[in-house]
Formats: C-alpha cells, sequence, structure tokens
C-alpha cells in the first residue's frame, strides 16, 4: 500500500501541474468515487478513477495504473483505505485553484 500511495503522490503532482481538471469537474468525480466507495463497488470505483487518469499521458500516472492492477481486487477494509487515500489527493489537487 505504501508504493502505491507514493506512486499516488506522483500522479496528483502531475494532474496539479497539467491544470487540465477543473474544480467542477475534480468535486463531480470525488462525489462518484465516494458513491462506489460507500457500496463497495471496486469495478465502478476502478472505471471512474481510470477514466480521468487515462486523460494524462504521463510515466507516472501509467505507473500508477500498473500498480493499481497488481493489487485490485481489494477487501473491503483495504478498498476502504486505498479510496479514501485517492479521493483525499484528488481533493488536495483541486485546492490549489
Amino acid at each position: 500500500m505504501e508504493r502505491i500511495r507514493s506512486s499516488f503522490r506522483n500522479v496528483i503532482n502531475v494532474i496539479k501541474k497539467s491544470g487540465r481538471a477543473s474544480t467542477r469537474y475534480i468535486e463531480g468525480l470525488v462525489y462518484s468515487l465516494l458513491s462506489t466507495l460507500r457500496a463497495n463497488d471496486q469495478g465502478r470505483f476502478l472505471t471512474y478513477l481510470l477514466t480521468f487518469l487515462n486523460t494524462f499521458e504521463e510515466k507516472a500516472v501509467g505507473d500508477f495504473i500498473k500498480e493499481l492492477y497488481e493489487v485490485f481486487p481489494l477487501s473491503e477494509e483495504k478498498f476502504q483505505q486505498l479510496g479514501y487515500l485517492i479521493i483525499m489527493g484528488l481533493m488536495s489537487a483541486k485546492g490549489g485553484e
């Protein structure tokens, strides 16, 4: 999990630097991710997240996606931990605006 956390920090930096993700879009994405997290719907969570991340062509994003595929599916507890980590990171990415 620590490797994913470290990799996701790099992804957040890519998102912040790109300036392509509007606050409104990230808020909508976070809302959708929270909904799937509460329902423990790992498939939909990944779909929403990957749809967003695939708009970035940076190596850091590709590395993070590969790491996600290595750990999924997760236990409900681990999914909750990872999900909230991702959501908090995305919220910090929009905080710079």
